[in-house]
């Protein structure tokens, strides 16, 4: 089968973990990928991403700049009149309105994959009755989005894959730079308001440094440092580096920076919500208890026995999220939605 996967990808700090959950997994499904690529951000994607585009058919093309715009699409164009499926590699409007037209003009079906369900699909009837016209829908196995996705589009194939990590890059040090790490962009789904309510509970019992990476962030919590956008070396480093991983997200599909964190030996505290019962070996606190949250935090960073005890225990669970598996799942789910009527 060939597949074309769309829009443009961007690279650089355009580069989000749905792309990264696209290469990943498409650079293992063992058939002939399209991927339209930025051209103009390309030459700034990261060094240890680089290596998965070896497995792709790169089709130049535009996004970042409207004079070369309307030229991409038509080079995508030109590729998607190839293939048998396009993909869409994200639920946000620009990638699905992008694949739609692909669509329209090639000819050819597309499939959505949908990693969370976020609030523009709830409040865009445009959006969804563009989803509508997919031939199918892949989201991640996780029952709560299944399930809100199959109130939403009750007629459609709705079909699970899943994302994995790759354990062997991480590893941890003796050296610690950060008592607490977050990783995620500024918003509520993120549960950022929570991050300032936890970190000042903490540092009431101890005095305490939390390392941010995301995007923006224009105020942070007090004794925090903010390092916005960072490579992916970067991130492995500073993991390893970290003690805890703090996380009071209110949603998520998969949550990438979870498993990234577990294969980085770091104990996770996270609320006990619907997302999080993936993760058995994280510390789950009862939503919104804040001084709960905060104070399974504060015993984690005084007992380093503990702290390691738990972190053993993170990356045994994190060897069972596998790339491979995902692919497999991903590689089942579009033969199923093309076969279907």
């Amino acid at each position: 089968m060939r597949i074309l996967i769309s829009p443009p990808m961007r690279f650089g700090k355009e580069f989000l973990g749905g792309m990264r959950r696209t290469l990943e997994v498409y650079s293992r499904i063992g058939e002939e990928v399209y991927l339209c690529v930025d051209e103009r951000t390309l030459p700034q994607v990261d060094p240890e991403i680089s290596p998965l585009l070896s497995k792709f058919r790169l089709v130049s093309s535009s996004s970042t700049d409207k004079k070369t715009y309307l030229k991409g699409f038509f080079n995508c164009l030109k590729y998607a009149r190839k293939v048998n499926v396009l993909i869409s590699y994200s639920e946000y409007s620009l990638s699905v309105y992008y694949t739609w037209l692909l669509s329209l003009f090639s000819r050819k079906p597309f499939i959505v994959v949908v990693h969370h369900v976020t609030e523009e699909i709830r409040g865009s009837k445009f959006l969804r009755t563009v989803i509508a016209k997919s031939k199918g829908i892949i989201c991640l196995d996780n029952p709560e989005v299944h399930e809100e996705l199959k109130s939403l589009f009750p007629n459609k194939v709705i079909l699970t894959s899943t994302n994995g990590v790759n354990v062997e890059d991480y590893y941890t040090s003796e050296e610690k730079i950060c008592d607490g790490i977050f990783i995620g962009n500024y918003g509520e789904r993120k549960g950022s308001k929570y991050l300032f309510q936890i970190w000042d509970k903490v540092n009431e019992k101890i005095d305490a440094k939390l390392c941010i990476i995301g995007k923006g962030w224009s105020e942070i919590p007090k004794n925090s440092v903010y390092y916005g956008f960072v490579t992916e070396r970067e991130k492995i480093d500073l993991l390893a580096k970290s003690k805890v991983f703090v996380f009071p997200s209110l949603y998520e599909g998969f949550a990438l920076a979870v498993a990234e964190a577990l294969s980085a030996y770091l104990p996770v505290v996270t609320w006990d919500l619907k997302w999080s019962e993936r993760y058995p070996v994280a510390i789950r606190v009862t939503y919104p208890d804040i001084s709960s949250f905060a104070e399974e935090v504060v015993k984690l960073l005084k007992d380093e026995k503990l702290r390691k005890y738990v972190g053993e225990k993170s990356r045994e669970f994190a060897k069972t999220l596998s790339w491979g598996k995902a692919a497999e799942m991903e590689k089942e789910a579009i033969y199923k939605i093309m076969e279907s009527k």
